[in-house]
């Protein structure tokens, strides 16, 4: 089980051809993909991506972003393979592909309880 006190997002680390990274991810059920990581954060030596893909996006513009498969893991629960993860933004945002691989209790806006 993972708590996380940073309510709604979830803690995990990310990793994409031997390059890691971690932080918060927030939650995001209006996001159907899995990951999106902010491109400030992915080396430039990554080499091309295994394939692009359309977003919808705030106020209803669509952008193409890069997209990888990696590895996550929330807190110290095993880690996921096969992670479809876009580059865009400026948030790391777990999707309802993540989101619903787990038991996710949002408990009074005050924490995230996770659990397999």
């Amino acid at each position: 089980m993972v708590v996380s006190e940073d309510f709604p997002y979830l803690p995990i680390r990310v990793s994409l051809r031997g390059w890691e990274t971690s932080g918060a991810a927030l939650m995001d059920t209006g996001f159907s993909g899995d990951l999106v990581i902010p491109q400030e954060l992915v080396p430039d030596n990554l080499g091309p991506p295994n394939h692009s893909n359309l977003y919808r996006v705030a106020g209803g513009r669509i952008v193409r972003a890069p997209m990888y498969k990696g590895e996550i893991q929330i807190g110290d629960l095993p880690p996921i393979a096969d992670v479809s993860i876009g580059v865009m933004g400026d948030k790391l945002i777990a999707g309802i592909g993540i989101i619903e691989l787990y038991v996710v209790t949002l408990e009074r806006g005050e924490r995230v309880i996770v659990e397999e």
